[in-house]
């Protein structure tokens, strides 16, 4: 059986649903010509009533929760959808003897690939099979440090690797030295985490597992083992998973480890975050060279655990250890004089001192 996803796999990268919305007409003919019996579209897509009245009987339109994403393009999961069951895969794709086929690859040109580049309005065409740097190029980044592929590749390149690789995802980032590595992954592990059907023990507990460990290396409660105990478990989960939503997600950290291991160890070790995305490494500061000490960030109102030390005419600073960097404190300051820092602090006095006006 065949079946046509257009379900977004990246919720910010709907690129089969795009490709179908320029043009339903030549859409329902490809979906006609592939022999398809079924098509997936999120619930409530107003598209969805077009193209069941242009594919008529000869295909069903199923709408699908549209809250998840990766676990539609699995052929068996997709195949429960017909007959209203939950959509639990019970095999890798590939596995079944059911096909699901992305709708971005069916609408697209022969050799040609539609992405949609993270923050980017609408997707662009590329060669199906393209180099890290060649995607560098296309989505127009300034200092790039890596390329992200997302599900089901789920690799990460580095911006300069000229190898070619076939292109099998409707989403791309291009990561730069503002991005935190270990930030961006807690990120897609969350997702994984969300979608994760609870099948197998080692899809199920390895993606909890992976996003707390990942969670409080962000929040800088990380351990210095954390990383060697994610490299023992990657290996198992991509061995050992029943469908490829664990394997990706293995597949991914390992990814990430052998790029920026340095970089994420950097949490756990000398407690930085080197690109200062990580809210609990930040740290807030006053500038004696802006303070005009007008006593508006000593208000209690502004500061609930009173962590700004000074009084009318003296410098403030800020008490880092009673600072719960909640950020109440930025907007008020008319003179600019509380930052915000990563890794590099900037000089500011130790302790309030009296205020010379100029």
């Amino acid at each position: 059986m065949t079946i046509i996803n257009f379900m977004p796999v990246h919720r910010q990268a709907p690129v089969a649903l795009w490709l179908l919305k320029k043009d339903v007409a030549a859409a329902a003919e490809k979906i006609a010509e592939a022999g398809a019996q079924a098509v997936l579209m999120p619930a409530g897509d107003e598209v969805s009533a077009t193209l069941a009245d242009a594919l008529g009987e000869s295909c069903r339109v199923i709408e699908c929760d549209p809250s998840r994403g990766f676990v539609y393009a699995n052929g068996s999961a997709a195949a429960k959808m017909l007959d209203g069951e939950k959509p639990l895969p019970s095999c890798c794709e590939g596995d079944g003897a059911d096909r699901c086929l992305n709708g971005s690859e069916l609408l697209a040109a022969e050799g040609k690939r539609w992405v949609w580049f993270d923050g980017a309005d609408e997707p662009v065409e590329v060669d199906r099979v393209v180099s890290a740097e060649s995607l560098v190029a296309a989505a127009g980044a300034d200092d790039a440090k890596a390329v992200g592929i997302g599900y089901p590749s789920g690799l990460l390149l580095r911006p300069d690797d000229t190898s070619k690789i076939e292109l099998c995802s409707d989403y791309v980032r291009v990561y730069t030295s503002k991005n935190c590595m270990a930030k961006a992954l807690l990120d897609i592990c969350t997702l994984y985490r969300h979608e994760s059907c609870g099948r197998c023990v080692f899809g199920y507990e390895g993606s909890h597992q992976i996003a707390t460990i990942l969670a409080d290396i962000c929040r800088k409660k990380g351990k210095p083992t954390d990383l060697a105990l994610l490299r023992d478990l990657c290996p198992v989960m991509q061995a050992q998973c029943l469908c490829e939503q664990g394997r990706v997600l293995a597949r991914t950290v390992q990814s990430f480890l052998d790029l920026f291991e340095g970089e994420i160890m950097q949490h756990t070790t000398k407690k930085v975050c080197a690109a200062g995305e990580c809210q609990a490494f930040l740290t807030f500061h006053i500038l004696a060279s802006k303070c005009q000490a007008c006593n508006k960030c000593v208000d209690s109102d502004v500061c609930e655990e009173d962590a700004i030390l000074g009084r009318p005419r003296f410098i403030h600073v800020i008490d880092q250890k009673a600072c719960i960097q909640c950020g109440a404190c930025l907007d008020i300051c008319d003179n600019g004089a509380i930052v915000t820092a990563g890794a590099v602090k900037p000089k500011c006095p130790p302790k309030p001192i009296p205020f010379k006006r100029k």
